[in-house]
């Protein structure tokens, strides 16, 4: 939760009405995408698989449409004999991808190219491998190369997501790729746990938890289990986030009587004041760069997003609508941030540049919370109330319907998506 904890504006969350915003949307049509796959001999069920895989990852990003197979022309093996664009131009086909998948000794192999049938050439071919156990990690590539090919911006299909599931007084932490599989609980039994930030490289975790009614921020280690504390001070200790080096973290503390942002060195294990206002400052988030760290004031009256130069200087303010911006999330390509926004008694996700302009409206709902984003800063995860129930959803960046990828019956927060 990267929420404004500490303003009463949250207890009327109950009343708000996701009606009071103008939705951004884009005028981008998704890409009609016909996807086929040849395999060997008793292979036909890992094709299935590894192509149900590659589609549900490219219809995901909502920037293809998968085209019914009923409507192709040509089979995959005679497709890869010989390409027709003149047939794939008929049905209406975007893009065109071919896969082989082969199977080796402890070894998958697979064959990806891609045409545009519109401009009557191959985009772009890659021969893939991975261990006899990754077929999935395999598809995960292939959506990747398809993603890039077409789009000429990197895939994001091989991250993973981490969120805080609440159950009884307990809250565990969950692991799960992006597509939802693989899902596992990776910290069990906390009693409360708020906020987890991946490391750069994706080894550790930082977060926000709670021992009796004390906060403290500790690092998890993914793959030991074992956990650091490394700060514990009176009052608050919440909100880290890792910057883009991996060496420093950025949080807030309140030992000095007011909650300010913090920046903690992992090398030398100190502390250092970033912010000194007589306001509350909380909530940082780094730029990509590693320049910059905006969070959130009530130095101007109301809660706002500032940005300020790590190496010292002025704090400059950069949302000027609305009465009421918090949960600030820096994008990866360092152009927008994220922000859940207070508009005439609405709540909602958006995105606005770094310079306070072009405010974009994604979506609405009870309790949004917690945008995060995708690797390559094309989508956003965050949570919202359903029934009383916090589900997680994703959407575009650039304006899209959003998706709930958490099942009703389970209350998921606090979205954290991998870095890479």
């Amino acid at each position: 939760m990267r929420d404004w904890l500490l303003i009463p504006l949250l207890l009327v969350a109950g009343l708000v009405q996701a009606a009071e915003f103008d939705i951004y949307q884009s005028d981008y049509k998704p890409l009609r995408l016909a996807l086929l796959t040849k395999a060997g001999k008793d292979m036909e069920a890992t094709a299935n698989i590894f192509s149900n895989i590659v589609r549900n990852d490219l219809t995901s990003s909502q920037s293809f449409e998968a085209m019914d197979p009923m409507s192709f022309l040509a089979t995959a093996d005679e497709a890869w004999k010989q390409v027709d664009f003149g047939d794939w131009r008929l049905i209406g086909t975007d893009t065109l991808v071919l896969c082989a998948i082969t199977h080796a000794p402890d070894q998958w192999q697979v064959e990806v190219r891609v045409f545009s049938p519109f401009q009557g050439k191959l985009l772009g071919k890659r021969t893939l491998h991975a261990s006899e156990n990754q077929l999935r990690t395999l598809a995960h590539s292939a959506a990747d190369f398809v993603y890039q090919t077409v789009l000429d911006i990197p895939g994001y299909f091989n991250s993973h997501i981490l969120y805080v599931r609440k159950h009884g007084q307990y809250s565990d932490l969950i692991y799960m790729d992006q597509d939802t599989a693989n899902r596992q609980v990776v910290g069990r039994r906390f009693s409360l746990l708020l906020s987890p930030d991946w490391s750069p490289d994706g080894s550790q975790v930082a977060l926000n938890t709670y021992v009796g009614n004390h906060p403290r921020l500790e690092l998890f280690n993914l793959q030991t289990g074992q956990r650091t504390t490394f700060g514990e001070f009176n009052g608050l200790n919440s909100t880290p986030e890792f910057s883009p080096d991996g060496r420093f973290i950025a949080a807030t503390l309140s030992y000095t009587g007011n909650s300010e942002i913090h920046i903690y060195d992992l090398k030398t294990r100190k502390w250092r004041q970033f912010t000194f206002d007589p306001g509350i400052d909380t909530t940082p988030t780094w730029s990509p760069d590693g320049t910059q760290i905006a969070f959130v004031s009530n130095r101007s009256g109301s809660p706002q997003i500032y940005r300020k130069p790590v190496g010292g200087g002025k704090a400059v303010r950069i949302t000027h609508v609305g009465s009421y911006n918090t949960s600030p999330s820096w994008s990866p390509n360092g152009d927008r941030i994220a922000l859940v926004t207070l508009k005439n008694w609405s709540y909602a996700i958006a995105t606005v540049r770094t310079d306070g302009s072009d405010i974009r409206y994604l979506a609405t709902g009870d309790r949004v919370e917690s945008p995060t984003w995708s690797p390559n800063g094309q989508m956003i995860m965050y949570s919202a109330e359903e029934h009383h129930i916090r589900r997680l959803y994703r959407i575009p960046a650039w304006g899209g319907r959003p998706e709930p990828i958490t099942p009703p019956n389970i209350d998921a927060s606090d979205p954290a998506w991998s870095k890479r």
